[in-house]
């Protein structure tokens, strides 16, 4: 009786933290791309002289 108590719950609280941890990077994706449309976020890529092409 226990034993089945006990696997219903960790079986709800597995699903319940699948589906936070998805929404969280849902949303963790949604935020930076906003971010990133709206100036706050800027990428830049430094090269060297010899990816440049220069030497």
């Amino acid at each position: 009786m226990l034993l089945a108590m006990l696997q219903t719950l960790f079986n709800f609280m597995l699903k319940l933290s699948v589906v936070f941890g998805l929404a969280f990077m849902i949303v963790c994706t949604v935020f930076v791309i906003v971010c990133i449309i709206h100036g706050d976020i800027k990428i830049n890529i430094v090269r060297s002289n010899e990816e440049k092409g220069n030497g």
